[in-house]
């Protein structure tokens, strides 16, 4: 309508000399003028938008619920640099997430997406506007992320890796499984105390070892120099395995661990599948991670598209896997029970 109403005008200047407008000329620059600004407008219009998602993680590595949630947005459209500007901050400390978060906070992104579970407690005191969705870390409920799984807060929703700590108790029943002459085990755990399923973990693994004929010794860890020195001191004298309360504190040293465990000849139970397909742990028993992740993306998808964090339940992960390093086996001079190896979903031989 606006490029026909300026056509039939200017066309009536050419046969009416008392015009406004001074010469025919004119009158054809201002047209073109006018045509150009349209196309511009239209060219703006078409333009995609960018969608700024901000992710929060601690440690010093790209883990493999980041991996995920890259190559599910990726699967949803998403590419980098053309719609999505994908920032990815980790913090080496506790003390650096919140820095990041408020960055993203100021810089007023679409999302912020947080792994682990202390980045999504800081996340949700930082904003209660900004979306968020976590990926990963222990009963939302229990550490006072929502009140609710179906109906989460007004602003935060997301998958956890499990609903309660009874996955502590099946990963021990895994261990002893797979370490059948094991008596002793030595568990670590965070005893900084900002997670409480950590101490909720460690009276479950206290209640069900004895079930299953083991002593433990507990390793509080508090710094990572504590890991270190936990580490140090095993021996096949003093304990026949290490275990982990999962926690960030250790996600950089499960290849320190792993080799320390290796050369002790002591059988390790990692926090992850790398931990056992990169790093050499015996065992894994647990979510898959990177699935964690690549179902997180749909989270952020569906978000971006309009739906409202609270409208989004909570999920749970519907797949475990079990892992088991028989190089690492034949190093510390195990015999991996048949069974046990039938129910793995991976061997790395």
């Amino acid at each position: 309508m606006k490029t026909r109403f300026w056509t039939r005008w200017l066309d009536s200047s050419f046969d009416n000399p008392k015009s406004v407008l001074p010469n025919p000329n004119w009158a054809w620059i201002v047209a073109v003028g006018v045509t150009v600004a349209m196309f511009d407008d239209v060219a703006l219009a078409q333009q995609p938008r960018i969608y700024s998602v901000g992710l929060v993680s601690l440690g010093s590595t790209v883990t493999e619920e980041i991996k995920g949630l890259r190559d599910g947005l990726k699967d949803a459209g998403y590419v980098e640099g053309k719609n999505l500007l994908f920032d990815l901050g980790i913090a080496k400390n506790y003390e650096g997430l919140r820095p990041i978060i408020q960055s993203y906070v100021e810089k007023q992104f679409d999302i912020i997406v947080s792994t682990g579970a202390s980045a999504p407690l800081i996340a949700k005191e930082s904003t209660q506007q900004i979306p968020i969705v976590f990926i990963g870390g222990a009963d939302p409920i229990q550490v006072g992320l929502v009140k609710s799984m179906a109906r989460p807060e007004a602003n935060i929703t997301g998958i956890a890796r499990y609903r309660d700590v009874e996955i502590y108790g099946k990963r021990l029943e895994v261990f002893k499984e797979a370490v059948p002459s094991m008596r002793r085990v030595t568990v670590l755990y965070n005893a900084r105390g900002e997670n409480p399923t950590h101490f909720t973990s460690l009276r479950l693994i206290q209640k069900i070892a004895p079930t299953l004929g083991l002593t433990i010794v507990e390793k509080p860890i508090k710094v990572v120099s504590d890991v270190e020195k936990a580490i140090s001191g095993i021996s096949r004298e003093t304990t026949d395995g290490l275990f982990l309360i999962c926690a960030t504190i250790f996600r950089d040293l499960n290849k320190n661990m792993a080799e320390t465990a290796g050369q002790k000849k002591v059988a390790l139970f990692g926090c992850s599948p790398l931990s056992v397909t990169g790093f050499g742990a015996l065992l894994y028993y647990g979510a898959d991670n990177y699935r964690l992740g690549h179902r997180g993306a749909w989270y952020v998808d569906r978000i971006l598209k309009g739906t409202k964090p609270q409208d989004l339940p909570i999920e749970m992960p519907s797949y475990f896997e079990m892992v088991v390093n028989l190089k690492t086996a034949k190093q510390i001079g195990l015999t991996i029970p048949p069974n046990v190896l039938a129910r793995a979903d991976r061997v790395i031989r």
